[in-house]
Parts: C-alpha cells; structure tokens; sequence
C-alpha cells in the first residue's frame, strides 16, 4: 500500500487546477473536528483528480470516459489499485461505512461533463447540481450524523437545506467561472431557455453589444439561486448534532448570500468577482455568531 501511495498524479501529465485552499469557498476550516478533516480531505482531492480529468485538454474524450470509468468500477467495488486518492477515499469510505453512491454520483457528474457543453433548462442544471454538489454535503453530514447511536428525525431535512445551500454553491462557482468555463471548455452552465427568452444566444456571452441581455439571463440565475438560499436557511439550523458543523454551515451560507449580492451588482464577465478579506470575516464572524 505504501508504494501505490507514492504515486503521483502529475505522472499521468494532469495539473490540479486548484487545491482545497483556492477553491471558492472553505473545504474544511478550524470548525471542524479533527476526527473528520482527513475524510473531508480524501474526497475532495478524489473529486478534484477527476474533476480535473473530464476538464484536461492533454487527454482526448477515450482516455477520459477511460479514466472515469475506471474509478467508477474500482470504488463501486472497493478495489484498492494504483490511484492514491481512490485508495485513500476508500479507506475513509470503509472507516466512516458512509455510502459510496456519494463519489459515484460525482464521478457521473464528471462523464458528463466530458461532452455535455450546455444545459437546457434550469431544472437541467439543478439535475447536474445533484450529482456534482449535493453528494458532498451529504457526505459530510453523514460523516457528522452517522456515528451517532441515536437516529436523526430531522435528517431528511436537513439533507433538503444541505442540497439546497450546495446546489447554490455550484450554480455561483458556475456564474463566477462563466468566462474562463466558455473560453477554455466551450461550456456554459447557464440555461440556455434563459438566452431564448431574452432574445440571445450563449455564443455570444462575451460580445459586447450582447452584454446587457446575458447580465439579465445571469440575474434570473442569481434570483433562483436566492430562492434555494432561502429554502436552505429553513432547514440548515436543524444542524444541532455538531457545533462546528452547524457553525461552518452558517459561515458559507452567508459567504454565498454575499457572493450572489455581489454577483448581482457586478458584471463576472468583466472582473473577477469574489469576497475581499474583510467580506470573509464578517461572514465567518456571522456564521460563528449563529447569524443567517
């Protein structure tokens, strides 16, 4: 097992395009017990290798459905192989007995994101958003929940709220990404009924004499991702069986609360649109506090 984890995954010529300090919002902060920091770790950094497969412009689409399918097949079936991340994911999996449908659900997100370039509808986009987002909030819930002797009666709940604040986390990461995801990847998250109804078309998302029309579709995905944000708010204060939990849960709904206010009043497409130092320490300062 030691020689397997020396593998790196820069020998299969992929660079990660971010690790979990760079990512837009926490992966894990001090809120968090020690106990469960490691299997947060583990899948995020599964997450990011595939992730970053489906993304890569040095592999072609085979050898990316080849990969894919690969660590579907080896964590479906708890194979432990060369791939360090997925031993050290299974070994959260096998010490934590959460469900595995968690990193296979991302793993269908990331086939998906291989050739799918555009999504039709918003209830398309929420669809990818509970393949890609959902899982990991959940995974961690259930890390918090599930070793506990006493059964949750709220969990579906706040699975609901989870889902939702999740979902909200992905849809700005993808209003924020807009650009750099259509210059270097050809993808566009945002509905593409949002661009007929206004009259536009995606491929025209960075033309100037279009901008108004796109911030406007942007602006009816911001209003959405409001009203997931309000039906998280009303199930993520059920999070009563970890005080670091319910406290880092607090703290990144009010850092996408601020995101998407600040999305609404500045154009992504433009500038690079995120919280300065002191936006994320109110928004820690709130979430410690209780506040939503």
């Amino acid at each position: 097992m030691t020689e397997i984890k020396k593998l790196k995954f820069e020998e299969y010529k992929i660079k990660h395009s971010k690790n979990d300090k760079e990512e837009n919002f926490p992966v894990s902060s001090f809120l968090i017990s020690k106990n469960y920091k490691k299997h947060i770790k583990n899948l995020y950094f599964f997450a990011r290798s595939a992730d970053d497969i489906a993304d890569s412009k040095s592999l072609n689409l085979n050898k990316k459905y080849d990969l894919l399918n690969e660590f579907y097949y080896l964590v479906k079936n708890k194979k432990y192989s060369k791939y360090f991340f997925i031993n050290n994911l299974l070994e959260t999996l096998e010490t934590t007995q959460i469900n595995n449908q968690y990193p296979l659900l991302l793993l269908e997100a990331f086939k998906q994101d291989v050739e799918k370039k555009r999504y039709d509808s918003w209830e398309d986009l929420i669809d990818y958003c509970n393949k890609s987002a959902s899982p990991v909030g959940r995974f961690v819930i259930d890390l918090h929940f599930f070793d506990r002797t006493e059964k949750c009666k709220d969990i579906d709940k706040i699975y609901l709220g989870c889902d939702n604040l999740c979902n909200s986390l992905q849809i700005i990461n993808h209003i924020q990404d807009c650009k750099k995801d259509f210059l270097d990847l050809n993808r566009i998250y945002l509905p593409q009924e949002y661009f007929r109804k206004l009259n536009c078309s995606s491929q025209n998302l960075l033309a100037i004499n279009e901008r108004k029309k796109i911030l406007d579709v942007l602006n009816i995905c911001l209003e959405n991702v409001e009203q997931l944000l309000k039906m998280s708010k009303k199930y993520i204060p059920l999070i009563n069986k970890s005080f670091g939990l319910k406290k880092e849960t607090y703290v990144i709904y009010n850092i996408a609360k601020k995101l998407n206010f600040l999305l609404k009043k500045n154009d992504p497409i433009k500038k690079n649109v995120k919280l300065s130092h002191i936006d994320l320490i109110f928004c820690f300062f709130r979430g410690i506090i209780g506040r939503l």
